[in-house]
């Protein structure tokens, strides 16, 4: 028996100024380097964690996680406190889930080539360093994977 390879989410934090050009659907030129540094790996910016954790919090009774329905409830309570938190919710429109052809979860070889690429960036110009850049543990594993409800969600 094989198996299956572990899968990853890479996710960046910009720059609160390019975060909210971003999810304005606006490109500044002055981000030309990560779109240059995406584009070479055929990814883009996919979604900000807000928008996937107000959308768990919208539909949490049907959401593809494999916790029991008590524990779905107890993270949607968790994660609306969190969205109800100004400097929370602030921090959660920065945090960007990036996705290589469509697809955000990523095998190990394809997240590492990434990282490493948006590691040239540097900290503070475009990106403030965040979870993807860390090898190991530092990848985002897919939720999916995770098999608790943590008693504090990492980005709270």
């Amino acid at each position: 028996m094989t198996d299956k390879p572990r899968l990853y989410q890479v996710r960046i934090f910009l720059r609160q100024e390019f975060a909210d050009a971003v999810n304005r659907g606006q490109t500044p030129k002055e981000i030309q380097p990560l779109l240059d540094i995406l584009a070479h790996h055929k990814a883009r910016i996919d979604h900000n964690q807000f928008n996937e954790f107000t959308d768990y919090v919208n539909n949490w009774k049907t959401a593809d996680v494999p916790f029991p329905a008590s524990e779905r409830e107890a993270l949607r309570d968790l994660t609306k406190k969190s969205l109800a938190d100004p400097e929370k919710r602030s921090w959660f429109k920065r945090e960007f889930t990036l996705s290589i052809e469509g697809v955000t979860m990523l095998d190990g070889d394809k997240a590492d080539k990434l990282i490493a690429d948006l590691q040239t960036l540097g900290d503070g110009a475009i990106l403030i360093k965040g979870k993807a850049f860390a090898h190991g543990p530092g990848r985002e594993v897919t939720p999916v994977r995770k098999t608790y409800v943590p008693r504090h969600h990492p980005g709270t």
